[in-house]
């Protein structure tokens, strides 16, 4: 197989990514779209399509109603992307939910269930349906948006860290066995980011924003689209023999040992 040129020119490329329409998401669809990729926004009630009016470009942006907890609905997204487009060449798994601090012995059935079904079931679904459509033209890009407390527990965040656990497995698995048919899945893991989401567990007492960027050797939380960039690396010819891998991106807390 012949090594790709290389490159963050996605011109040609047919992009999609879930939770499209706000925080990483929103950041992810403008960077891929800045780099010439068409680019498809997945997302809930409407909020796709009111993105892509407000970004102004309906010659390269697509939008899709789509709940990725149902796996006819996300089969069904992929089929109308590659119908529209004519290809998918990237997509992004990275629609989340944040249920933290409640502890294991309160933690009741539904966010526990919501949440399995959002960011371990949905990136599944997501998976499959891009892999199935990916091997059948020859070759794509998977980027799993997985996080820090894939590797790290914390207290209060079993219906979190669970789920994003999870997201490394449905990273590795397909990697080993779609790499020699030209399929890469590879993963972000995010430390702690300005989203709405992080505002939201802020505001609730969900997360102790100054306790955490004290942790972090940066002493900042990301922008969104510093993590947009290297979900857009992942997915180019620049990351043409990275497969399987999940990419750590917190600014070192996760290397941070305070004495």
């Amino acid at each position: 197989m012949a090594v790709p040129a290389g490159g963050s020119d996605l011109s040609g490329r047919v992009a999609a990514v879930t939770g499209g329409a706000r925080g990483l998401g929103l950041a992810t669809v403008e960077e891929l779209a800045r780099c010439g990729a068409t680019v498809a926004i997945v997302d809930l009630d409407g909020a796709a399509a009111d993105v892509k009016r407000e970004l102004g470009d309906p010659e390269h942006l697509f939008a899709y109603d789509c709940d990725v907890t149902d796996s006819a609905a996300v089969d069904a997204t992929v089929d109308a992307i590659v119908r529209d487009c004519g290809r998918l060449d990237i997509w992004v798994n990275n629609a989340g939910i944040s249920h933290m601090g409640i502890p294991t012995e309160t933690l009741e059935d539904e966010p526990w269930e919501r949440s399995i079904a959002v960011m371990q079931t949905g990136v599944f679904y997501g998976t499959r349906a891009a892999g199935r459509a990916m091997l059948a033209q020859g070759g794509g890009s998977i980027v799993n948006i997985a996080s820090i407390r894939s590797y790290a527990p914390k207290n209060g965040g079993l219906a979190y860290c669970a789920p994003k656990a999870a997201v490394l497995m449905i990273t590795e698995i397909p990697a080993s066995e779609w790499g020699s048919r030209g399929v890469r899945v590879n993963g972000v893991a995010p430390g702690g980011m300005r989203t709405p989401m992080w505002d939201e567990a802020v505001a609730t007492n969900q997360l102790n924003e100054q306790e955490y960027i004290d942790a972090v050797p940066l002493g900042r939380l990301a922008e969104t689209v510093e993590m947009a960039r290297v979900v857009r690396f992942l997915a180019s010819d620049d990351a043409s023999y990275i497969n399987g891998a999940t990419i750590i991106v917190d600014g070192g807390a996760s290397v941070y040992r305070p004495h």
